[in-house]
């Protein structure tokens, strides 16, 4: 396997542990995922662009997320709060961080096709919200028919501005 090829595949199960694990231990999760999140920039091909991308991700998922959760989208029975003030589990901020690590090196195949990658947010999205759902990390306000197509709407714009934010952080010089 050549050396891309394992940077993709580590940075697929990097994100997959991290799903699980804010997913299954929510709260619980918060000092493992950081640390993940910090290994991941220390050794990553792109540390630079990764954290920039990162640190973006992070404020504006949580806006998004407080947003659907303002409206009624998404339903968290949180019992201990770990920032108090900050409108969203912050487990779930940090998993748009962690999404954010993905796209200059998992999910490269979305780079510049914006049709693509309006798709694939509108397809795989709900689906990952609502395995949150199944698994009792958020409950969802909405029918599962609804909930889906809010979330598709969403994240068919969200993912494709993801892969167009990149781009222009990449250019940033700092």
């Amino acid at each position: 396997m050549n050396r891309s090829t394992v940077i993709k595949v580590g940075n697929f199960v990097w994100f997959q542990t991290i799903w699980w694990l804010v997913i299954l231990f929510q709260n619980d999760a918060v000092v493992p995922v950081m640390l993940l999140i910090l290994a991941w920039i220390a050794l990553s091909p792109k540390r630079l662009e990764d954290a920039k991308l990162m640190g973006t991700l992070f404020l504006l998922g949580t806006i998004v997320d407080a947003a659907l959760t303002n409206v009624g989208l998404f339903i968290f029975n949180e019992t201990k709060v770990l920032l108090p003030g900050w409108p969203i589990p912050i487990w779930l901020s940090l998993l748009w961080a962690a999404f954010a690590g993905t796209v200059y090196h998992s999910m490269t195949m979305f780079q510049g096709r914006v049709l693509l990658a309006a798709a694939g947010g509108a397809i795989f999205a709900p689906l990952s919200y609502i395995a949150g759902a199944k698994f009792g990390a958020v409950e969802l306000g909405l029918s599962m028919t609804w909930a889906y197509a809010a979330i598709a709407v969403v994240w068919s714009v969200v993912f494709p501005f993801s892969f167009f934010l990149s781009t222009k952080l990449e250019r940033q010089t700092i």
